[in-house]
């Protein structure tokens, strides 16, 4: 990602804006069960490569819609490579997955519907391509730390296994980057019109994160309730810890 010369500022910020505008899809989806479980301890191993299978979907879909328009005035000034998560999410689910079952299966329907969205902004809409951009990566950036710890922790991969998706080589200064990104934001030229289409798609992003993840509660509360039936004094393993669910974030 170059560092883009930034725009004339009459507006607020549209990295701001995002920001407030986004603020409670963010507490919808951090409030969801799954993530909550997540943030317990409470991590179904098929469920957590289900939701790998639904990511890996979804940022194919993404990253070959900003690689096409790479050029395009409304996503040059974000489009990293270094953010790509595909063969990330790849390397994982060939460790969660190792026969292919899930891959070979059909998607689920809550992510077809977010990947159809994603195919019609890359055909119709690449302006709006920001906002998932926006609502992925950053959460990726700012999250994955607290989220590779936990699953660390409760799937238990060897070294070197099962964790790639929370890793980014290519990234030497997370904080950094993250402005430079938040710098790319503000540098897209918008009209007032454009700005709150972004922010309404940014929302449309959170609603659709909130859908997979509605999809795994089933899982997380079947593990959950046997968790609590085979040892009644299991304490939360975040007693005390993060206060924010490592999904999608503003930052």
């Amino acid at each position: 990602m170059t560092q883009p010369r930034a725009a004339v500022a009459t507006t607020t910020p549209l990295s701001r804006s995002l920001r407030e505008g986004t603020r409670h899809a963010h507490r919808v989806v951090e409030s969801a069960s799954f993530i909550q479980g997540l943030l317990r301890g409470v991590v179904d191993r098929r469920a957590y490569a289900r939701l790998l299978e639904s990511l890996l979907h979804v940022y194919t879909a993404l990253e070959r819609a900003l690689e096409r328009h790479r050029e395009h005035p409304g996503v040059r000034p974000i489009y990293a490579p270094a953010l790509a998560r595909r063969d990330a999410l790849l390397a994982d689910l060939a460790f969660y997955d190792p026969t292919g079952a899930l891959r070979r299966g059909s998607p689920s329907p809550a992510t077809l519907d977010y990947v159809a969205r994603l195919r019609t902004l890359d055909e119709r809409a690449p302006q709006l391509l920001a906002a998932h951009a926006y609502t992925r990566y950053l959460g990726d950036l700012s999250g994955g730390r607290v989220l590779r710890t936990l699953v660390a922790r409760v799937l238990q991969p060897p070294p070197d296994h099962g964790l790639e998706f929370y890793r980014f080589p290519a990234i030497a200064d997370a904080a950094e980057f993250k402005r430079r990104f938040r710098a790319g934001l503000d540098a897209i030229e918008s009209s007032p019109t454009r700005a709150r289409a972004i922010v309404e798609e940014a929302n449309r992003a959170f609603a659709h994160n909130h859908a997979l993840f509605r999809e795994l509660e089933g899982s997380a509360l079947r593990t959950l309730l046997r968790l609590l039936r085979s040892y009644p004094s299991r304490q939360p393993l975040d007693r005390g810890g993060p206060a924010h669910a490592p999904t999608p974030v503003r930052t």
